[in-house]
C-alpha cells in the first residue's frame, strides 16, 4: 500500500482573511468611505462573518507598536540607567566615554577579584559581587550604545568614500582607455 504523496510549499498559505477581498466587497467599501456610513450589519457572503470596517487597513502606529508581544517604540532611542532601573556609576554631564570605561573596566576587575576572594572564603556571600559586576557591565554598555549612532554615521561616511574613490579610479582609467582608442583610430 503507497501513502499518498503530499506536495506542500515553502511559504505558508496567505490567512484566510484575503478571500474578504472581493470586487464587491472593495466596492462596498468605497461607497461607505464616500458616504461615512458604514452597515451595521455584518457581511454574511463567507463564514465567518465581518464587518466592513475589516478591509480598512489598520492606522499606522504613532509612538510604539508589538512584534511577538515585544514593544517597539518608533523614536528609537537608548533609554536612560534610571528608566532601566539601574544605578548609574558615572556622571550626568557629558564625558570622557575612554576615561570612563576604564574607571568601569578596573572597578570591573576589582570586584571579580572580590568575588573569587569571596568564594573561597565565604561562598553563600557572593550575591552582592555578582550584582556589583552586573551593574558595571550594565553601565558599559550603556556608555558604548550611547556612542552607536556616531559610529554609524562615521562607517557610512567611510563607505562613501571608499565608494567614491572607487569611482574616481574607475574614472580615470575609463578616460585613459578612450585616449588609447582614439589614438589607435587615428592611427588607422
Amino acid at each position: 500500500m503507497m501513502e499518498e504523496q503530499v506536495t506542500r510549499s515553502a511559504w505558508p498559505d496567505p490567512p484566510n482573511y484575503y478571500k474578504r477581498y472581493t470586487d464587491e466587497n472593495l466596492e462596498l467599501l468605497n461607497q461607505a468611505k464616500k458616504t461615512g456610513l458604514f452597515p451595521p450589519q455584518p457581511i454574511t457572503s463567507l463564514i465567518p462573518e465581518f464587518q466592513l470596517e475589516a478591509l480598512e487597513p489598520p492606522k499606522p502606529p504613532t509612538d510604539e507598536y508589538t512584534v511577538f508581544d515585544q514593544k517597539w517604540q518608533i523614536n528609537d532611542r537608548l533609554p536612560t540607567l534610571e528608566e532601566l532601573g539601574v544605578k548609574q556609576l558615572y556622571p550626568e554631564s557629558s564625558i570622557d566615554r575612554v576615561k570612563e570605561l576604564k574607571k568601569l573596566n578596573r572597578s570591573l576587575i576589582v570586584q571579580f577579584l572580590d568575588l573569587l576572594d569571596v568564594l573561597v572564603k565565604k561562598p553563600d556571600e557572593f550575591g552582592v559581587y555578582i550584582e556589583n559586576i552586573s551593574t558595571i557591565f550594565i553601565n558599559m554598555h550603556h556608555i558604548l550604545n550611547a556612542y552607536r549612532p556616531h559610529q554609524a554615521r562615521e562607517t557610512l561616511r567611510l563607505l562613501m568614500e571608499h565608494q567614491l574613490a572607487k569611482k574616481r579610479q574607475q574614472t580615470t582609467e575609463l578616460k585613459a582607455k578612450s585616449k588609447e582608442a582614439l589614438a589607435f583610430l587615428e592611427g588607422l
